[in-house]
């Protein structure tokens, strides 16, 4: 975490994602968390909004899963509003519409998503 994240005096609130890695290769998997950083400076009902913010966030990765639909409307999103985000060398490929399979940890607060499914559940 930068220095400058460190010196805020107020709460954060984020989304996690991981990439799952075996033996040093990335397997396509990630795993999605929300984090919190409470700094004193919210009410109770201020926190729960905040985290149903990062929940519905984080619930965005298992509708773009169940309705591809959605999942190109969120790409096409990306590719207008962010396409200066990303270098030269990223390309949001709004053809490919790989699926994924996605897992929630026994708590529901991690989701591991597979994006090297090639059955995506039909086999």
């Amino acid at each position: 975490m930068s220095d400058e994240v460190k010196d805020k005096e107020h709460s954060m609130f984020g989304i996690d994602i991981e990439p799952e890695f075996v033996d040093g290769v990335w397997t396509g998997n990630v795993s999605a968390g929300m984090y919190e950083e409470l700094a004193g400076d919210l009410s109770d009902e201020d926190i729960s909004q905040l985290r149903s913010v990062c929940g519905m966030m984080a619930c965005t990765l298992m509708l773009m899963e169940e309705d591809p639909e959605f999942l190109t409307y969120v790409k096409s999103y990306f590719a207008e509003k962010f396409a200066d985000y990303s270098d030269d060398e990223y390309e949001v490929d709004l053809e490919e519409n790989k699926p994924t399979v996605f897992t929630r940890s026994a708590d529901g607060k991690v989701i591991t998503l597979d994006f090297n499914t090639k059955t995506h559940g039909s086999a």
